[in-house]
This record gives C-alpha cells, sequence and structure tokens, in this order.
C-alpha cells in the first residue's frame, strides 16, 4: 500500500505515475567518461564475468580509427542476459564483490564514446546472442536491434570466439578521435593516445594484472591489410611499489569509527624522497600531482590522488604523503563514487572520523607531520663520505674491518687486490680497473717486503688513491694522467727510498745510485750541473692495464710476446695447436670438475660475505674457480671439432668464421649438458649439439628470406635435383616434388625465393644520354626521385578541394574577386583594374572587397583546415 503525502500539513494523496525515461536520455548518460574510464568500465564487467584476458582492439583505416572492439573470455551472456544488460538500470544484481555497482556501465561507458554500441556474446552452451543499440534515438521507449543467432555466431568466429565463451562490444561511429588532415598528424594523435591508455588502465587495474588475475592486451587492426600488429600489454603501474619507505615505521594504519556503524581504515604511506620512476612520476604528471587518498574497491583503483577535503590539495610539503582506503560493503555509506568510476567523495561522516581517529597515538595530523619532517630532511645537501671499494686478498691487515666499521663497503665496485707481477725497472704497481687487481713490481719485492710498516703504509696509499676507480671499464683521460703523476710519485719515494738503504750499506751516494740507474734505461740521458735531482720523479708508461679496449696500450711485459693474427681463423688454427685432444678419461676427469665446479657456485652465491672468508668458503671459491678452468679446458681442446664440421657447411650464406662461431655456440652448449656417466665419448656427444648450432644459424641468418630450420636441411638436395631437371617450370618443379616425395607447393616455396633479393645499391649497367653507358644503383632505376610521396599526393589533391569549400562558403562577388586576384581554378592572376571591370565596379572597390574578404577568411573556423598545408 503507498503511503499518503503531507506537505506542510496538506493532504496530497496516494497516486502515482509510471515515468517511462524518453529514448532521447541515451545522448546524456556518460557525458563524465574519458576513453580510458570507459574501457575501464567494460573491463569491471569482465572481470565480473570470470574473464582473465581482455582485448582492445581499434580498427584503424589510413590512421583513422573507424570501430573498437573490446573482448574478453568471460562466461559469456545468453539472449535473456544481454537484452538485460542492454536495459537501462538492467543486468543482474551486483554483490558487494564485483566491480560493477550502478548497472549502466556498459551503456554509458559505450555510448560516451560511440554513436552506436553493439554486443555480441556466447556462453559456450546456448545460442550466440547480438544486439545492437543507436544512441540517435527519440520517443517514449528505447529500442535496440535484435542480431540473428546465426550471424552473431558467424562474427563471433571472426573475432577469435568460436566454441569458447567471451563478449565482443564494438564501437561504431566513434567520437572524439583525431580527424586531422595530414596522416602523420593524425598517427601521432592515435600513438600518444595508446600509450596514454595503457598508462591509465595500468594504473587503475595494477593489482589485478600484477597478481595476474586478469591480462590486458591493446592492439591495432589495419582495414585495408586486415592484418594487426603486435599487441601492447598493459603492465602495472603501482603507485606503492618501493623497496623502502620515506620514515621508519611506515606504512602506518589509521582505523577510523563510522557513526553509522563500519570501521573505515586509512594505511598512510610516505614515499622515499630520493627516489624516481614509473611509479613516482605517473602518466608524466610530477610527483606533487599523486599526494592524497588512493581509493580501492575490490582491488581497482577508484580514485588516486587529492585529499578530498582531507588536507589542502597540492602542498609541496606534503608532496611525499599518499594513503590507500579500501572500501568495504559496510563504509560505501560514508564515501560515495561517481557513475563513471573516476573519483570518490567522503561524506562528512567518513572525513570528521578520519580526523577524529587515533591509533596508537598515530593521528592525520602526526602523519603529514612527519611527511613535511621527511620533505625538509630531503632537501638538505647533507655532505658525507661515500662508501669505499671492497678490501680483497693481499691487502694491509685491519684495513678491511676499519672501512666497514667506519664508511661502508659499495656494492658496486670491484675489491681491490694486491700481488705481484714483472714490470719495468721504475714501474711501481700497475692497476686493472675492471676487476681492481693491484699488481706490484716483484723486482722490489724483497727490498719493500724487509721493511713491513713501509709497505703496508704503501699499499695503503695506493688503496685510498685507487679505490673510486675500482670497477669501471674507462677512465677520463685526464684521470689517467693524475693516475700517473701520483704514480710517478709514489715510485720515486719507495724505489728510491730503498736504494738510498743500498747506497748506504755499499758505501755509495745517492747520486750515484740513480744515475747508474738512469744510464742503464736511458743512456743518451746525461745530468747537468751536477744536479742529483733530476731524475727522482719520472712518469713512465701508464700504469692501467685494461683487458677490454683493444685499443689501450697493455703496460704488462708478460704479454708482450702475445700475438694476435688480423685473421680470426689463422689466430684460432695457431692456439689450437696448444692444446692436444683429450683422452677418454681425461673427458671423464674434466666432466667431474665441471660438475663439482657448479655445485660449488650454487654454494658460494649462497654465502655472506662472512662466511666466504672462512676456510669452508676458501674451499669452495678453489672448487668453483677449478670447475671454470676445467670447462675453459674442455673447449679449447675440441675446437679442432668444431672447424671440422664448420667445413663441411660452408658456401650456404654464412662465412666460415661466423660457422665456427656459432659451432663454438654449440660446444659451449654440450658441455653444460654432458654426463659422464652416460659412458658415451664427449666427441660423439657434442657433434650433434654443434651441428644443432650451426644449422639453426644457417637457416635464421644464411638468407635474406629466411627458410625453416626443416627445409634449410632439405635444401642441398633439393637444389641438386632442381638443377638436373629441364621444362618448364610446372614440369621442373613436379620432377622434383616426386624425387624427394614432396608437395609440389612447398617445392614451388622455396624455388621462388632461391635467388637472393637484389638489394637497392646493386649496381646496374644503363645506356648515358650521349650514347655511351654508365653504372647506376638499382634504386635510381626504379625510384623516382622528382616524385611525389603519397601524402605530397594526397596534400595536392586535397588542398584544391578544401580552398573550393572555403570559396563556396562565400558569396558569389566575394569568391569571384578571390578567384579572379589569385589565379584559383587554373585562371591567371588578374589585376585589380581587371578584376573590377569583370564585375563592374572600380579598381577601389575591387580592392576594398579583396581586403574585407581575405581579413574575413583569416578569421573564420574553416580556413584554420588550410594552416596544416603550410
Amino acid at each position: 500500500m503507498t503511503d499518503r503525502i503531507e506537505v506542510d500539513g496538506a493532504d496530497l494523496g496516494e497516486g502515482t505515475v509510471v515515468l517511462a525515461p524518453d529514448a532521447s536520455i541515451l545522448g546524456a548518460i556518460g557525458r563524465g567518461h574519458t576513453l580510458a574510464s570507459a574501457l575501464a568500465d567494460l573491463i569491471d564487467n569482465s572481470i565480473d564475468a570470470g574473464a582473465t584476458r581482455v582485448s582492445i582492439r581499434f580498427v584503424t583505416n589510413n590512421a583513422v580509427v573507424r570501430s573498437m572492439r573490446i573482448r574478453d573470455d568471460g562466461c559469456g551472456m545468453t539472449v535473456a542476459q544481454l537484452e538485460r544488460a542492454m536495459t537501462l538500470g538492467g543486468g543482474s544484481d551486483h554483490s558487494g564483490s564485483d566491480h560493477g555497482h550502478f548497472r549502466v556501465g556498459l551503456k554509458a561507458a559505450s555510448l560516451s564514446q560511440a554513436r552506436i554500441l553493439t554486443v555480441f556474446s556466447t556462453t559456450g552452451f546456448s545460442p550466440a546472442a547480438g544486439m545492437r543499440l543507436d544512441r540517435a534515438q527519440s520517443g517514449p521507449e528505447i529500442r535496440a536491434q535484435v542480431i540473428d543467432a546465426g550471424a552473431a555466431a558467424s562474427v563471433l568466429q571472426k573475432r577469435g570466439l568460436d566454441a569458447d565463451s567471451g563478449t565482443v562490444v564494438e564501437w561504431s561511429s566513434l567520437e572524439n578521435v583525431s580527424e586531422a588532415s595530414t596522416y602523420r598528424a593524425r598517427r601521432n594523435w592515435f600513438e600518444a593516445m595508446i600509450v596514454q591508455l595503457r598508462d591509465e588502465l595500468g594504473l587503475t587495474f595494477h593489482r589485478l594484472i600484477a597478481e595476474e588475475r586478469i591480462r590486458i592486451e591493446i592492439d591495432e587492426l589495419d582495414e585495408n591489410s586486415n592484418e594487426s600488429g603486435a599487441p601492447r600489454v598493459v603492465k602495472p603501474i603501482d603507485p606503492f611499489e618501493f623497496e623502502q619507505w620515506g620514515s621508519t615505521g611506515y606504512p602506518k594504519a589509521l582505523d577510523a569509527e563510522l557513526a553509522g556503524g563500519g570501521r573505515l581504515t586509512m594505511t598512510c604511506y610516505i614515499v622515499p624522497p630520493a627516489v624516481d620512476g614509473p611509479n613516482v612520476k605517473m602518466l608524466g604528471r610530477p610527483r606533487g600531482a599523486w599526494q592524497g587518498l588512493f581509493v580501492y574497491r575490490n582491488d581497482r583503483l577508484l580514485h588516486g590522488g587529492g585529499w578530498l577535503q582531507l588536507h589542502p590539495d597540492g602542498g609541496v610539503d606534503t608532496q611525499l604523503a599518499r594513503a590507500v582506503i579500501d572500501l568495504t560493503p559496510d563504509v560505501l555509506n560514508a564515501v560515495a563514487m561517481n557513475a563513471e568510476k573516476r573519483g570518490v567523495v567522503l561524506r562528512p561522516s567518513a572525513m570528521q572520523a578520519l580526523e577524529r581517529s587515533r591509533t596508537d597515538g598515530f593521528s592525520l595530523k602526526a602523519y603529514f607531520d612527519d611527511a613535511r619532517e621527511v620533505w625538509r630532511r630531503g632537501q638538505l645537501r647533507e655532505l658525507r663520505a661515500q662508501p669505499f671499494a671492497a678490501v680483497g686478498e693481499g691487502a694491509p691487515s685491519g684495513l678491511e674491518s676499519l672501512v666497514q666499521k667506519t664508511l661502508g663497503v659499495r656494492g658496486d665496485a670491484a675489491a681491490i687486490s694486491f700481488g705481484w707481477v714483472d714490470l719495468a725497472p721504475r714501474q711501481l704497481y700497475s692497476f686493472e680497473p675492471v676487476t681492481g687487481h693491484v699488481r706490484l713490481n716483484s723486482q722490489h719485492r724483497a727490498e719493500l717486503e724487509s721493511d713491513p710498516p713501509r709497505l703496508e703504509l704503501l699499499k695503503t696509499s695506493i688503496f685510498l688513491l685507487l679505490e673510486p676507480h675500482a670497477g669501471k671499464e674507462r677512465l677520463a683521460s685526464h684521470t689517467r694522467e693524475r693516475l700517473d703523476v701520483v704514480h710517478a710519485a709514489l715510485a720515486s719515494v719507495a724505489i728510491r727510498g730503498h736504494a738510498d738503504d743500498v747506497s748506504r750499506d755499499s758505501g755509495q751516494g745517492p747520486g750515484e745510485a740513480v744515475a747508474h740507474d738512469s744510464a742503464d734505461e736511458d743512456p743518451d740521458r746525461g745530468r747537468e750541473d751536477g744536479d742529483d735531482d733530476d731524475e727522482e720523479f719520472v712518469l713512465v708508461e701508464s700504469i692501467l692495464i685494461s683487458g677490454r679496449d683493444p685499443y689501450e696500450p697493455l703496460a704488462d711485459p708478460a704479454l708482450a710476446d702475445v700475438h694476435i693474427d688480423d685473421d680470426v681463423l689463422k689466430d684460432l688454427l695457431r692456439r689450437t695447436k696448444d692444446f692436444p685432444l683429450l683422452t677418454a678419461h681425461e673427458e671423464v676427469e674434466l666432466a667431474r670438475q665441471i660438475e663439482v665446479g657448479v655445485f660449488a657456485a650454487e654454494r658460494v652465491a649462497s654465502l655472506s660475505r662472512e662466511d666466504r672468508v672462512t676456510v669452508d668458503g676458501l674451499d669452495l671459491q678453489w672448487l668453483a674457480r677449478d670447475g671454470a678452468r676445467a670447462i675453459d679446458r674442455m673447449v679449447v681442446s675440441n675446437l679442432r671439432l668444431v672447424l671440422h664440421i664448420a667445413k663441411g657447411y660452408q658456401n650456404r650464406g654464412l662465412e666460415l668464421a661466423d660457422l665456427v662461431q656459432e659451432g663454438i655456440t654449440g660446444l659451449l652448449r654440450a658441455v653444460q649438458k654432458f654426463d659422464r656417466f652416460h659412458g658415451t665419448k664427449f666427441s660423439t656427444y657434442s657433434t650433434w649439439w654443434i651441428r644443432q648450432a650451426i644449422t639453426r644459424a644457417i637457416a635464421d641468418q644464411g638468407r635474406t628470406i629466411r627458410f625453416p630450420v626443416h627445409i634449410a636441411e632439405k635444401l642441398p638436395a633439393l637444389v641438386k635435383v632442381w638443377k638436373e631437371t629441364s621444362g618448364t617450370s610446372t614440369q621442373r618443379i613436379n620432377d622434383v616434388a616426386e624425387a624427394l616425395a614432396e608437395a609440389p607447393a612447398l617445392v614451388r616455396a622455396v624455388v621462388n625465393n632461391l635467388d637472393a633479393p637484389f638489394s637497392l645499391d646493386w649496381p646496374v649497367l644503363i645506356e648515358a644520354a650521349d650514347g655511351g653507358t654508365e653504372w647506376v644503383s638499382l634504386a635510381d632505376e626504379l625510384i623516382d626521385g622528382d616524385d611525389l610521396t603519397q601524402e605530397e599526393h594526397f596534400e595536392r589533391a586535397m588542398l584544391p578541394l578544401q580552398v573550393k569549400s572555403l570559396l563556396d562558403s562565400l558569396g558569389e562577388r566575394e569568391a569571384n574577386v578571390i578567384r579572379w586576384r589569385f589565379g584559383i581554378g587554373g585562371d591567371v592572376p588578374r589585376t585589380l583594374d581587371a578584376v573590377g571591370g569583370s564585375i563592374g565596379l572600380t579598381r577601389e572597390r575591387a580592392r576594398q572587397i579583396e581586403a574585407k574578404t581575405l581579413e574575413a577568411l583569416r578569421d573564420s573556423e574553416r580556413a584554420k583546415s588550410l594552416r596544416a598545408y603550410l
């Protein structure tokens, strides 16, 4: 029974009337949607239907978006369910776990972007359903066109939904798409729109995508070629994906008790001030724009950024503050979301509860105070010492513990280790930045070790000098010069000091000792004016050794006799002779060492830094290095096998050096896979891997038009039979197919691609204008350099049409004045006197009409389309 209505004491009765919505409402719903929010609303429906994959396809023609197709693999809809879904306010009732809420999402989202909405759906067990809704309707009823089940099933099959369940939503007669006059402008708009759409969807559904509950793909289908490009997978953009937070103790939860019941929890975060990345400056907007609340419902982002009246937006000192609110069914009365699900509103009850709440002494004010303090500290430019490189083997005792306790160790730098090697007499040490190895001159080892404190001090000085450069592959020239100068200074003190001690013991003066050394190294250099200090500070060759740059001089004399031939194969052949073939027993022993080394390397990787320097840790490192050496020995001892096999594959598109390189790749794979317990010789086992690597490389790289591997293996036999046949092409193809028991279509496809395609730079002999001949490139012969491009042809054809359309919008007299004055339409330009005479006006009047018309054209909206041609 209907309740009676009273207003100000007057009885208004209890009658009711049905207010049916007019069809014109279709043009008003969803006007707050953007393209991203409209698609997100449809993805919500797909997720509610159990979909795990959603595909968004843009159908384009000449870079103009003609339609869009949104496909999912959900449970689909029957005819009755689709009819309810297309009804305003229809569809199934949503539960608290669904993403849908208002039951107008499909219609509002679709009709906000397109004039026509078409839906095809199948459940896999019932007839396919299809329905089309046109926004351009009027009258008291909303009508939708029902699509025949057979036609709907045919469309679903073409869209990739044959027997499986799923739904395809198509938008036609799109609005808000670029219709720029030039192809480039339309293409740039489309690419920018795709990137923006991908990022917005990645932010909205980042939780669901990261948990692999939904996969969203975006691609483009060209109408002319009916081909689609590679899909662009939407990646999650998580606003809270940080390894650590800006303040200790965060994130913190703030629980608020609502007056009407229910609990609203706000999880507070503080972004680290010194980080950057896609989850900091999201969607190309600055970090400060993303401070505020991030409201989720069922792990779907409804609102991102902005404090919703809890705090002033845009504050610089609170730009590191981000908070999360997850909406549950019991708090929906305190938080209202709009129909487009692009934002929420905190009702007064929610705002008051959050402002009053206290959780273990933590409040909203304390949160903002902490965020301001972190931002303030982040603005300070505190000068502090940087951590050092790690201390390796041979370093002074106590230096490692001192570095770790005071400044710490850089994780990205190589450890500085010390050793001994033979160097030039005046060179104190050499340094390899990549590995951090410092090698002291062993010629002075006895002298330096005779005074341990001096040697410890020297190593410490060298460590402090070189540690900033450990791990670097290249050093700047000025840095190299500085290191060489400091090296010369240290050498003059360390080596000269020992020479002084020796000279005192022998009764010889220091100046004489130095003179003797100098004469040995440079007999042409003499001493002038009895100056004993001329040779105390002498620059020698660079101390730096780099094994990665072939243009850097090698300072190590131990490498002076190393010869590298310009011919790669000759150099490889010479090196293979240095390594004898392995016996069966040696192969088994090396395989055992490799196996032990692999297990030892895994154990070392799992040890802490402290455990690695224990006895067991050092033993494991030694076993790992022994396994690596066994791999090297196994490889180099079988290089001759690689060369032998590679020679059998010559003249198939790859040079012998490339074949050998690919064969070595297969050899390395064989070393990793070899099992010594099978009783097979390694050479027998590795032959298969070497052949596979070589044949795969020939198939992939040997031809411009790639043949599959199984075709490449049959290619020599096919070519041989083809050359032995005669007759017409069809007869020869049939003969080859019969001889090799292959399909004629396969033989034809191979024969058509036997010859390599010509390069556009291929030289062609043509007849010159003077009767002689000259060589030109194939591109010069095929391509007319003076011809217009497709865009230029299009613009040349469209410009007269645009001008004619613009002149047709003028009056007849004004249009004739402009047309005759500038020679538009093929006529020659006329003078003002001629124009005035043609229409019976004076020259001055014709000039006034011309000026007034041009001024009006410059300010008109239609004239703006011509500016793109400038």
